[in-house]
């Protein structure tokens, strides 16, 4: 599992630390409220979430970014250049 980390493109895996800090956040916060607590306002239970919606994104769009890296790769080695019509 660490290996698969250590491939993981650097902003997805920014993006999981988000994520794994949000969800200790949103429990803890859970936890520890009396009731309802963040329901009325801007607290630290919705920090939580937006920290984990921003980590969600981060994660799709390093996910997007690498991938679309690939294959322009990919094509280029295949073509010879990134042109498949330049001249030669």
């Amino acid at each position: 599992m660490r290996r698969d980390l250590g491939r993981m493109p650097r902003v997805s895996r920014l993006g999981l630390v988000a994520m794994v800090g949000a969800g200790g956040l949103d429990v803890v916060t859970h936890l520890f409220s009396g009731g309802h607590a963040g329901h009325h306002g801007i607290g630290a239970e919705h920090l939580a979430h937006v920290l984990g919606i921003a980590g969600m994104v981060l994660v799709l769009a390093g996910v997007v970014v690498d991938g679309a890296r690939r294959q322009l790769r990919q094509r280029a080695v295949r073509t010879g250049g990134p042109d498949g019509h330049a001249h030669r």
